[in-house]
């Protein structure tokens, strides 16, 4: 995977081969695209806009119906995805084209990639400072054809971006709740890579510069939203827990954010930052590590920094939760801490 880093950066793309786009409209506005489309010329083959609202089974057989055979047509042409982290994951499964469309739900449901397949070169460009999908090998993906919809995960050693595209600017066009939402999720990723089984020497370093650069920032950044250098900050922020999350992948908040999302509706950052506090503590507990790192963090001895994290959220109106407060609540943190995500956690069993 090739990062760059750079406002502006589409502008000056340089593309070794043709390509396709796939946008997202809420982020991509008409007049970008006709800038980008006469800077681009010849070498960009096609546009398809990304509209759905969640990257799902359904989401991704309607991409794969366009995309598929315009690489039958264009077998070496890249796919460029800018958009947020629905558009990049749903990229990142459909760049990978099998030979029978009919059974691609049923591979992806699987979580399995069938011998009879072409992986695509795959360029992203977030427009979010958030997601991290940029920088990691795996993508959600949602089945809503069940009873109750089931989040599912699309992974691969192959599923890494060949060349991820960081240009600040496109995230002007984040509107308030979802800069928020988006870094939100970047501070739980760049924690929960700390109160994590699989933190290690190197990604300790990205997560606390990641955790303190979101910390410092992003409230500025609310009052100041077209403040790029504000969002250049929060921009490398993400970058640097992604790449930590990589490596750690994520831990209980996420396990336990996803019910929020589903019952209450509550964006993903959102969710997953209501119950940092109580990761915290209990991770806090079972880690000299964890606590030493946490400390760094905050610039303030431990108990300090719960409170000063519980005020920090509280100013953007995310009121922390505890499950440990009553028997029900028992029984959900425990499920969690068994689910993939939950036994990354460092306060879980192994």
């Amino acid at each position: 995977m090739h990062i760059e880093w750079a406002p502006g950066l589409l502008q000056t793309l340089q593309a070794p081969s043709p390509f396709f786009v796939l946008a997202d409209p809420a982020a991509v506005p008409m007049a970008m695209e006709a800038d980008l489309k006469s800077r681009w010329g010849e070498q960009c083959l096609f546009w398809i806009w990304q509209r759905s609202a969640h990257s799902s089974v359904e989401a991704a057989q309607q991409l794969a119906g366009h995309l598929w055979p315009l690489w039958s047509q264009h077998p070496q042409a890249a796919l460029l995805a800018i958009g947020g982290g629905t558009t990049l994951d749903l990229a990142k499964i459909v760049r990978f084209q099998l030979s029978d469309p009919d059974a691609a739900p049923a591979a992806w449901r699987a979580n399995k990639l069938p011998a009879a397949h072409q992986r695509h070169t795959l360029w992203c460009a977030p427009t979010t400072s958030g997601t991290g999908s940029e920088v990691t090998p795996w993508a959600t993906l949602w089945d809503m054809d069940t009873p109750t919809p089931v989040k599912r995960s699309w992974s691969t050693p192959q599923g890494f971006a060949d060349r991820t595209l960081i240009d600040p600017a496109l995230t002007l066009s984040c509107p308030e709740q979802l800069t928020r939402d988006t870094a939100l999720d970047t501070l739980a990723h760049a924690l929960e890579s700390i109160w994590n089984h699989h933190a290690n020497d190197l990604t300790r370093p990205l997560a606390i510069q990641s955790a303190q650069l979101v910390l410092k920032t992003l409230p500025t950044l609310l009052h100041s939203p077209q403040d790029l250098d504000l969002r250049q900050q929060l921009s490398k922020a993400s970058l640097l827990a992604g790449l930590a999350m990589s490596q750690t992948q994520t831990a209980l908040a996420h396990a336990l954010s996803y019910d929020l999302t589903l019952h209450e509706k509550l964006p993903h950052g959102h969710a997953c930052a209501v119950w940092l506090n109580m990761a915290m503590d209990i991770a806090a507990a079972h880690s000299a590590q964890v606590r030493q790192d946490l400390e760094q963090i905050f610039a303030c001895p431990l108990d300090q920094a719960q409170l000063q994290l519980a005020t920090w959220l509280q100013r953007l109106g995310i009121e922390p939760r505890d499950l440990r407060q009553s028997p029900t609540g028992q029984q959900q943190l425990q499920q969690a801490l068994g689910s993939a995500r939950g036994r990354n956690f460092i306060g879980s069993a192994l």
